[in-house]
């Protein structure tokens, strides 16, 4: 991560962040076995049902820690609390002594965390701009991942049981770390029309750049168009959540 940042900080051992995992209304099976109710897994915030799966990613954008035991209107903040990674990182020795995760403002600051500022100016506000250009990697390992495997891009299909899709995201996300130690990371290409055509008619999310740019194919790599809004953010709130 050092060589990422411009000002060459060193702390950072991974980027954390949460993404909403595109899914059908549970069943009520599902539910059953989840312990959650099927509103548990509507997002608000994007209008759609689906899982909070939390990543940790390093500098190369390979994903080091995923987690997916949380609905869709779960905070990023509440499914990282609640998770087996913050306790170990609680844990004395877990990670050196001035090392920590770089995250977006859902998460709170500690000493295994480093999240901006909130309403910053100043000095405040320029270290957040240094902070970003770490903690945007995770970002980008999502936008690479749903890139590369389109079936990201809409509901997973009805009749496909939660633990089935949690298994088959883990699958994608080994795969997605296959291909960067592979030396293709940026092997993404331009999305087949048939492909790109199914995923509108079932009401899937466009994106821009690889459904339209002839270009976008060997040589892909990560932009601002291509940040995925309608599934990012839908953590970032704190209604689950109650100060003690």
């Amino acid at each position: 991560f050092k060589s990422k940042s411009s000002i060459g900080i060193s702390h950072c051992v991974g980027a954390i962040d949460g993404i909403l995992m595109w899914i059908h209304k549970p069943t009520a099976s599902d539910c059953d076995m989840l312990g959650f109710g099927p509103i548990k897994f509507f997002c608000g915030r994007k209008k759609k049902y689906g899982l909070n799966m939390q990543a940790v990613c390093d500098a190369r954008r390979r994903f080091l820690w995923v987690d997916l035991r949380y609905p869709g209107s779960t905070s990023d903040f509440f499914a990282f609390d609640q998770s087996s990674l913050k306790r170990k990182l609680e844990e004395a020795g877990f990670l050196r002594n001035g090392l920590c995760l770089f995250g977006d403002a859902a998460y709170a600051n500690s000493p295994y965390m480093c999240a901006p500022f909130r309403s910053a100016t100043g000095t405040k506000d320029d270290f957040n701009f240094f902070q970003s250009q770490l903690r945007i990697n995770i970002e980008c390992a999502f936008g690479m991942l749903v890139h590369r495997f389109g079936m990201l891009r809409k509901a997973f299909p009805n009749g496909v049981t939660i633990s089935k899709t949690n298994s088959a995201i883990l699958a994608l996300c080994k795969l997605h770390n296959f291909c960067i130690d592979s030396n293709s990371a940026n092997d993404i290409a331009t999305a087949d029309i048939g492909d790109s055509s199914n995923i509108m008619l079932e009401g899937g999310m466009m994106l821009p750049r690889i459904d339209r740019d002839d270009t976008a194919g060997n040589g892909w790599s990560y932009e601002d168009a291509d940040r995925l809004h309608d599934l990012l953010d839908g953590g970032d709130h704190m209604d689950d959540h109650v100060d003690s």
